[in-house]
């Protein structure tokens, strides 16, 4: 009996958050030029990639690397980089990654938690993908692999033609 509640347990948690991550929230951020943005308004229309993460975790310095080594040349996907802190760091961040000079990559700053609050989060990295009407297409909590990334943002462009 105990087993068949964690086993519930997990499986309705489980909902509950992808529940919460179907569509890109209606959030103000701020970018890094400080004008005050609607994260769901800059995703529309382009299948995208939101990434919660910290200048200091290693896993996202590491995820930064490798995805501007990949997809430095893709110009369809939209990166949407949300960050909790400020946005002199998240600039020194996106220049130390070269992300900066790519146009498909925006930046925000969210220090009063908007993202973190709504989607329930307790850690960074976290990775969301999205179609072009903003529906989620897949996510990652922590650690996502480069290839799995891919096949995501594949299934993401599918969805959108």
């Amino acid at each position: 009996m105990i087993g068949a509640w964690i086993g519930f347990s997990r499986y309705t948690t489980k909902q509950e958050l992808h529940s919460a991550y179907s569509s890109i929230p209606s959030i103000m951020l701020t970018s890094t030029d400080g004008a005050l943005v609607n994260l769901k308004i800059q995703a529309f229309n382009n299948p995208s990639v939101l990434i919660y993460f910290n200048s200091s975790c290693p896993i996202c310095q590491s995820e930064a690397e490798l995805i501007e080594r990949n997809f430095k040349k893709d110009t369809l996907t939209q990166f949407l980089w949300v960050s909790s802190e400020s946005v002199e760091e998240i600039k020194e961040f996106s220049a130390l990654y070269k992300l900066d000079s790519l146009s498909p990559h925006h930046f925000y700053s969210d220090t009063l938690y908007s993202l973190a609050n709504t989607f329930k989060l307790t850690g960074v990295p976290a990775t969301f993908v999205y179609d072009s009407e903003g529906n989620l297409v897949d996510y990652a909590l922590g650690v996502v692999s480069i290839s799995d990334l891919k096949v995501s943002i594949q299934k993401a462009h599918d969805r959108s033609r």
